[in-house]
Order: C-alpha cells, then sequence, then structure tokens
C-alpha cells in the first residue's frame, strides 16, 4: 500500500437500512490503508506541514491516540522517513498498540484517570523536555489541518451521489475530534443548501451536548474509543451542527455486532454508534437520503469483542488539571 491509497474509498448504499422509501450510504473509511479514516487527517496535516517547511524527514513526529490516529501517523510517518512517538492513554486494545509498533513507532502509555488530557499533558511535558532534539508535537485535536483534509471526502461524497442523482437529506456523523464532522459537513452544506447536519457524541462525554442543553459537563469513562476525550476540540465547529444527539456505547456496540451479520461489512464500535442514528431516521421518516461514514474495522476490538474495558471500570476521572 503507498500514500496514494489514502482516500477515494466506495460509498456503499445499506440494503438493511432501506425502510419508508429511505436510502442509507456510509463512506467506508474503514478501507484505508491502516484501516481507519485518520490516514487521510494524518495525510493532510503531514503533507501541509511539509509544504511549510515547518517538519522535514528525519525528525521525530509526536501526537496523541487511542489508536486509530497513532496507527495512520505511524504508517504515514515510516513511508515519509520520519520517526514516530504515540502519547496513549493506559488500557487501550492489544490489535492498536501492536499496529502502531509494526510501523516502528514508540508508544508511551499514560495513566487511565486523565484519559486522553493525562497524553496531552506528558507529550507537551516530552517535547518541554526534549527542546533541544528535533521534536514536532502535531496535536490532530487543535491543528485546523484535521478539519481541512476532510473537504476532499466531502467533494467525494458529492461526486459519488451525483452519479445517481442523488442529493442528500442528512448527514450523519459521531464526533471525536470533530475534524471529520466539520470537514465532511462543510463542504456537503456548501453543496446542498436544504442538508441537515446531525452529530453524535458518546452520552458519557457529550461536550456539545452539554452546551447545547445548558447541562454540566463531565467526562465519564465508556466503550467508544476515539469519541469522548473530554473536551471539545477546535475542529468541532458548532455552526455547522443542526442537531447534536447522544448515544450510549453499550447500544453501539450491539448495534455494530448486527450490521456485521447482515451485512459482512467489518465495521468498528463507533460505526454503530453512526448507524443508530439512521436507524430512528429511517423508522420515523420517508423518502429521505442519509449519508454517514464508517470510521474504522471490526479486527481492532478483536481482544475487547464483549466491549468492556474494565481499566476505566471503576476510574474517577481527575478533571480541571492545567493543560
Amino acid at each position: 500500500m503507498e500514500l496514494k491509497d489514502i482516500g477515494n474509498t466506495p460509498l456503499v448504499e445499506l440494503a438493511t437500512l432501506s425502510e419508508n422509501g429511505n436510502r442509507v450510504f456510509s463512506k467506508c473509511e474503514f478501507l484505508n490503508p491502516s484501516g481507519s479514516h485518520k490516514d487521510r487527517t494524518y495525510l493532510n496535516i503531514v503533507s501541509r506541514l511539509e509544504e511549510a517547511r515547518i517538519i522535514t524527514p528525519g525528525m521525530t513526529l509526536i501526537d496523541c491516540s487511542t489508536g486509530n490516529g497513532g496507527a495512520a501517523l505511524a504508517w504515514i510517518g515510516r513511508l515519509k522517513g520520519y520517526k514516530v512517538k504515540i502519547f496513549m492513554p493506559e488500557g487501550m486494545t492489544e490489535e492498536r498498540k501492536a499496529q502502531i509498533r509494526s510501523y516502528n513507532a514508540e508508544i508511551v502509555e499514560t495513566p487511565k484517570e486523565l484519559f486522553l488530557s493525562g497524553s496531552v499533558f506528558q507529550a507537551k511535558a516530552y517535547l518541554s523536555e526534549n527542546s533541544s532534539e528535533n521534536c514536532y508535537y502535531l496535536d490532530q485535536s487543535s491543528c485546523l489541518l484535521n478539519k481541512d483534509g476532510w473537504r476532499g471526502c466531502g467533494s467525494e461524497i458529492i461526486r459519488q451521489l451525483s452519479v445517481q442523482n442523488i442529493a442528500p437529506d442528512f448527514f450523519v456523523c459521531s464526533i471525536g475530534t470533530g475534524g471529520t464532522f466539520s470537514g465532511i459537513a462543510e463542504t456537503l452544506k456548501h453543496a446542498y443548501d436544504e442538508i441537515k447536519t446531525i452529530a453524535l457524541e458518546v452520552n458519557s462525554s457529550a461536550p456539545l451536548f452539554s452546551q447545547r442543553n445548558k447541562l454540566p459537563f463531565n467526562h465519564r469513562p465508556h466503550n467508544l474509543m476515539g469519541l469522548g476525550a473530554g473536551v471539545m476540540s477546535p475542529n468541532t465547529v458548532p455552526d455547522l451542527v443542526d442537531e447534536v444527539r447522544v448515544i450510549d456505547g453499550a447500544d453501539a456496540w450491539s448495534r455494530m455486532k448486527h450490521f456485521i451479520k447482515a451485512e459482512k461489512l467489518p465495521i468498528g464500535p463507533t460505526c454503530g454508534a453512526n448507524l443508530l442514528m439512521c436507524d430512528e431516521l429511517v423508522r420515523t421518516l420517508k423518502n429521505k437520503t442519509i449519508v454517514t461514514v464508517f470510521f474504522d474495522s471490526s479486527w481492532k476490538y478483536a481482544s475487547r469483542w464483549d466491549g468492556l474495558y474494565p481499566e476505566y471500570s471503576e476510574v474517577n476521572y481527575v478533571a480541571g488539571r492545567d493543560l
């Protein structure tokens, strides 16, 4: 696989979700080379920073991830000639860790009590302590090159739908850093005046939902890694979100497994979250077209196939730490 193999993923119609004249399509980002949507994110970040001569091959690239981003950066970094160091909360799946290491990247596991905030803290501390070294912190959560990299995916969706002369009515997408949602939503809203966007958050860590509904926000542990980091990233653009809903992690895992049996597409649990919202739309609406995203692959979760992360079952998240 080469860098040119990133993107141009299939947009597939989901036959088992056809109901009341509705049609559901999903962009199969799990078919990217490292098995997730994060290949697009990091290809854009690294390429744009190279063009600006901020980074050059031979440097060490640093970032924080629960796994998908780490694997994407490690794979791209190896092909482009970088060393990669990933700061990751304790307790992530063995498959994700093995994949990252197979690309010759280093993993620094950080205390589970702070989840991704702890990884950010340690990454910044490492950078400060090693300022004389040739390192660069990419910071996918805050770097707006993340969101910008997803406009191309939005354009692909438009082209793929236009072949069938279809205009979408809804775009449904879960939020992690928010880059995937915001980049695609921005592009689709420019092309389709009437499209409605629905952002999803895991109910245990839903900062945008809390903000919209004037509720106190508290991050709690959950089993949808890649969502709900405990903060709202600058890549999440609230003005692009027409509606925000929350999803239960256990329900998303169950929906993923049911879908894999029905449609034979090996998707991950955050894809199950998107499917739950699509299910609700096709039950309650008629003759609408819905577009969503399948982020990653089920093989990345084989060691946690029960959907449980016991390391986090009794964790009291330490909030309010100055990062």
